[in-house]
This record gives C-alpha cells, structure tokens and sequence, in this order.
C-alpha cells in the first residue's frame, strides 16, 4: 500500500515546528511523501536533510494545486478531522486501498476538502494534535510498519537498547 500525505494551510512563520513533526511523522510512520500547499524552503530542506541522513525515499514537496492534487489523485482519499467518522468504522474499508491520500490541516480547511474526501476520519472528537492524528492512522492502517521499518541507505542507525543511546554511522 501507498501513502501519500496532504499538508493544508501551512502558515511558514507559525506552524514550522509543528508542520515539520507531520513531515517526520510521515517519514517515519511509512508514507511515500508529504505535499504541502505552500512552499517553505527552511522546512523543505530540514525534512530533507532527515531524510539524507536516516535513509528511506521520502519526498516533500509543494503541489502547486491542492485541489487538483486531490481530484487527480488515483486512489482514496482520506481527510483526518475530528468531525469525521471514527477510524474503526472505516478502517477495513480503508485498508483495502492501494493508495491513499491523507490529507491534513494545519488551519480550518475548506469545506471542499469534506467534499472531494473519499472520507472524513476522527481519531476521536476533541480537539487534539494533527501530528498524533497521523501517527495513529498511519499506525492502525499500515499495521504497525514503523516496528519493522528498515531503511538501507540510512547513513544514521539507532540501536536499541533498554538505556542510554546507541548510534552508528555507515559510510
């Protein structure tokens, strides 16, 4: 299964930190790549820099329409907001995509994005943080991936160990 990531309303001055954490997450939790509606060139460049560094073949980058990013998309198309329905009424529907858009706000979005959404999914319904969000739904579709995920070219590695940190550095 592909995952690919949608991220709405980036504000550069605002939200850099947080946007960040849901490019990482991304990485980290298995999608193929994030597309943001706006450039931010800081952000771009520090997701890439992970990315050189811890491996795997992740892309960010700015789709220059976002409503034709979702309406060209071929595959399901999944907006997190907590007004949706509850991911496990949905989940093995979901599951049974190939591909999957996630589209995630950073601000209000327009109410087009409920419109051209294949779903509108709550991971539950109270106001939480979009980076735990897709960290959850990345977990409970992609079943747990980030468990087993390996990335060869990684440059990085983390050990793990019950204390203290282990890193090793490949060549």
């Amino acid at each position: 299964m592909e995952v690919y990531v949608l991220r709405l309303g980036h504000r550069p001055e605002r939200d850099k930190r947080i946007s960040t954490h849901v490019a990482l997450t991304a990485r980290a939790f298995g999608a193929r790549g994030i597309y943001f509606d706006t450039s931010d060139t800081r952000l771009f460049e520090s997701v890439r820099d992970v990315v050189d560094r811890w491996g795997g073949e992740f892309f960010i980058e700015r789709a220059e329409s976002w409503k034709s990013l979702i309406k060209n998309f071929e595959g399901v198309k999944v907006h997190l907001t907590m007004y949706g329905l509850p991911l496990p009424d949905k989940l093995h529907e979901i599951r049974n995509a190939d591909k999957i858009l996630v589209i995630v706000g950073a601000e209000k979005v327009p109410p087009e994005v409920y419109e051209l959404s294949d779903y509108n999914i709550a991971i539950g319904n109270q106001p939480h943080s979009e980076v735990a969000a897709l960290a959850i739904f990345l977990d409970r579709v992609l079943e747990g991936h980030v468990f087993n995920a390996e990335f060869e070219d990684a440059r990085l590695r983390v050990i793990p160990s019950e204390r203290g940190k282990k890193i090793i550095e490949n060549d």
